[in-house]
């Protein structure tokens, strides 16, 4: 069967500024037709055997996933169970990583310190797909490298939309053929049983999409700065 899935999304269980949370994300995404997802957080994991039930309540597999920071380049790791700790280097990953993993290669030519760019032609044989990010337009796209060093390697791309604001979710996803669990599902990436639905942004869309992130991120800092400064009575409004 054909499954719709995005296994790259964040939620405010670890980013304050995100507005909405991982059940959010679950309701909002099977409303959309989603069948898989993967909430891959920032070095932390987002994932409950609660959590799974409530996304299977609503016809989702939830894989469990992250978005690690190795040596300061973020690594998508699916079903993996390890700790930031435990997984500093590159030469880590290549210790301890299992076969039932999926590791997959994000925004990895973007314009970021962490996006892997010539790193991961260095560390290619621990990656086993290439992530086609939703954020470009049709003259500005730093996935064409990626394209290109997919069709060299042989690696398949898995279209995610690496959901910080909400209306993200949908713009670039996958289909995949496989049976809805999640050993299928990353063989069946591993195989390249995938198919990339994508369409370029808009500059509006890109813009908008930009500034909701940046006012999230600044309201947020705000909210941390007002903790820091105000005494506890004036943060909640006055003495009670």
């Amino acid at each position: 069967m054909q499954l719709k899935a995005d296994l790259h999304l964040h939620t405010r269980e670890r980013d304050r500024f995100i507005a909405y949370d991982a059940r959010d994300l679950i309701d909002r995404a099977a409303r959309s037709g989603f069948q898989v997802l993967s909430i891959t957080n920032h070095d932390a994991v987002t994932f409950s055997a609660d959590l799974e039930g409530y996304a299977r309540g609503r016809g989702i597999l939830l894989i469990p996933g992250v978005e690690m920071t190795i040596e300061g380049k973020h690594v998508l790791l699916y079903n993996a169970d390890v700790t930031p700790e435990r997984l500093r280097t590159f030469a880590d990953l290549r210790r301890l990583r299992r076969p039932e993993w999926l590791v997959v290669a994000p925004h990895p030519f973007f314009p970021a310190s962490y996006s892997l760019r010539g790193r991961l032609l260095e560390e290619i044989d621990l990656f086993e797909a290439i992530e086609l990010s939703h954020f470009y337009t049709r003259r500005i796209d730093f996935n064409r490298p990626a394209i290109r060093l997919a069709k060299e390697t042989g690696l398949p791309l898995v279209g995610t939309s690496d959901s910080h604001v909400i209306r993200q979710l949908g713009t670039t996803f996958s289909l995949i053929e496989s049976e809805p669990t999640v050993a299928s599902v990353l063989q069946a990436i591993r195989k390249g049983q995938i198919r990339v639905e994508s369409r370029p942004l808009a500059v509006q869309e890109c813009a908008a999409i930009a500034g909701a992130m940046a006012v999230a991120d600044c309201r947020e800092g705000l909210r941390g700065l007002v903790g820091r400064v105000l005494p506890p009575a004036i943060r909640r409004g006055g003495p009670s």
